[in-house]
């Protein structure tokens, strides 16, 4: 840990998008600012994610022509939160996304739009748009511009390095890696390019060094120091005492790795940690411990279905968004039989939590991603080169029935299951789910991305495969803040010199629905209405 002075204007805890946001918004104020970091990498969810923040009416749109209003941007928000978001704070977010995003700009964060990609979890909801002008993304940068920081970001999982979420869509999505051109992916990672979630990392960091932002690593918060009831510090995992005369932004992610949180808060078993291991709800445990509110979605679409890839020390891999929608993939239940559209990642969540009073157990868990050799062949399993051979990890047999008999699940089921299915991939339709109709669905095809046939793909090629699937991503509670982020008490009122954003603090902007970008759009705008606010208080002497 690099030590300094022990005071600071403004103290941030974490190094997502949300926190290095309060960070630079601050600093671009003109106070002196800490950023702390529990471990000794940083980043944390947002470096291994798509990077995007979703921002209405931004200034980039506005600038390339593209039409757009905050009061459409309004209706769908309502829409995607199916009335499980406080209004005054989805209001909040959606009105402060173009003004934050313009701030960002202002401070060096170079940014441009995700063409290509339209709202596509719910393209018909009021106020959708047909394209990507609400969804923003960074420019890639060069890794040396990061100096002394430049290994310090968390590797990404899932986008090659260089490689940004709009680059993802111009090249026909993840389902059509294959054909990707591997001469450009060499050459950006010959050039130590910066994307998406990475690049967004490097970007905000880069900007915020620029400016004076001090970064400590391996530097946990422990406790918060309060004066007269206003948090004006903390204290570290290193027992050093760090006093912030302006306040504290809490940004240190969810409860993900912290079972006994999981197990109160998310009521499903085979959960699996899909963010940093240091996630383990340090927020919200030294946020309550001064009696901040606590609120949690009563249905939350934000979870992932995931796998432990074993070569991996077990590290999450989010095979419903990368591996399970391709054709000659399907999920089955220990019956051996489907139970949801696989391209549909909510959908497959949502079946997870079935649970049969008769039999007293959820339904449809344990469940596997079956797939065949053809699929290998032509698709990327758990993040490795298409065509390249399956990990030994991975449950493999020459037959169906043999494979059923390895992972308990009933053979005559799974055969029948696969049967029918093939069938359904030689109409081109599936009868049972509607596998690929959506145009998110379609958005991840390998084949004919216009057709939901593209989503489809039969499994006739032995040998056979299988997954055992996790359930993973954001949790569904945090705590309560208000119009500026700051953190609320219990009682109602705000927690003087605390605030909060990104994962850990409650998704009551968002509320039920998912869309891309809004997770790291909320912790942005979050960030810097808190940033924006401490910088106008009166500085504790």
């Amino acid at each position: 840990m690099t030590r300094g002075s022990s005071e600071f204007d403004w103290i941030v805890a974490g190094t997502g998008a949300g926190g290095l946001a309060g960070a630079l918004v601050a600093a671009g104020r003109g106070l002196s600012v800490c950023v702390l970091e529990k471990g000794a990498q940083i980043g944390g969810g947002t470096a291994t994610s798509y990077g995007t923040l979703w921002a209405p009416a931004n200034s980039i749109a506005r600038e390339a022509g593209l039409d757009d209003s905050i009061e459409a941007g309004l209706a769908y928000a309502r829409y995607v939160a199916g009335d499980a978001a406080l209004d005054d704070l989805l209001e909040t977010h959606v009105r402060a996304a173009p003004r934050a995003v313009d701030r960002f700009r202002e401070l060096g964060v170079k940014l441009r739009l995700t063409i290509g990609l339209p709202e596509i979890f719910h393209p018909s909801a009021p106020g959708s748009c047909p394209d990507g002008r609400r969804m923003v993304e960074v420019q890639p940068m060069a890794l040396a511009e990061l100096g002394a920081w430049a290994d310090a970001i968390r590797p990404a999982h899932y986008i090659p390095p260089g490689v940004s979420w709009g680059d993802v869509i111009a090249w026909g999505g993840f389902g059509n890696r294959m054909n990707w051109d591997r001469q450009e992916l060499k050459r950006r990672r010959a050039l130590g390019w910066l994307a998406a979630g990475q690049g967004l990392v490097a970007q905000l960091l880069s900007a915020g060094l620029a400016l004076g932002v001090q970064l400590r690593v391996n530097a946990g918060v422990e406790e918060l120091i309060t004066e007269a009831g206003r948090v004006c510090g903390v204290r570290t995992a290193q027992a050093e005492v760090l006093r912030a005369r302006r306040g504290v932004l809490l940004a240190t992610g969810g409860y993900e790795g912290n079972n006994d949180l999981v197990k109160r808060f998310e009521g499903l078993p085979d959960w699996l940690n899909s963010f940093a291991p240091t996630n383990t709800g340090d927020g919200m445990i030294l946020a309550t411990e001064l009696g901040a509110s606590v609120y949690r979605l009563p249905v939350n679409h934000r979870k992932l279905v995931g796998c432990s890839v074993e070569s991996r020390n077990g590290e999450f891999f989010s095979i419903g968004l990368h591996g399970m929608p391709y054709p000659g993939a399907i999920a089955v239940n220990r019956e051996g039989r489907r139970f949801c559209d696989e391209s549909l990642f909510q959908q497959v969540v949502h079946a997870f939590q079935e649970f049969d009073r008769a039999t007293h157990r959820f339904v449809n868990l344990p469940a596997w991603m079956i797939f065949d050799d053809r699929h290998r062949q032509h698709y990327s399993v758990v993040g490795g080169q298409p065509g390249a051979a399956v990990p030994d990890w991975i449950v493999r047999a020459d037959t169906l029935a043999e494979l059923a008999a390895k992972i308990d699940v009933d053979p005559a089921g799974l055969e029948a299951t696969v049967t029918r299915f093939n069938g359904f991939v030689h109409d081109g339709r599936d009868l049972d789910f509607g596998r690929g109709a959506s145009a998110f669905s379609r958005s991840t095809a390998g084949g004919d991305r216009k057709a939901s046939s593209g989503q489809l793909g039969a499994l006739d090629t032995a040998p056979y495969y299988a997954i055992r699937l996790r359930v993973g991503g954001m949790v569904s509670a945090g705590v309560l803040t208000g119009h500026n982020g700051e953190v609320m008490h219990v009682r109602g009122h705000p927690i003087p010199g605390l605030y909060a954003c990104g994962n850990a603090a409650a998704p009551a902007d968002t509320g039920v629905g998912y869309q891309g970008g809004a997770s790291i759009g909320s912790a942005m705008v979050f960030g810097f209405l808190a940033a924006e606010h401490a910088a106008g208080q009166t500085a504790v002497a």
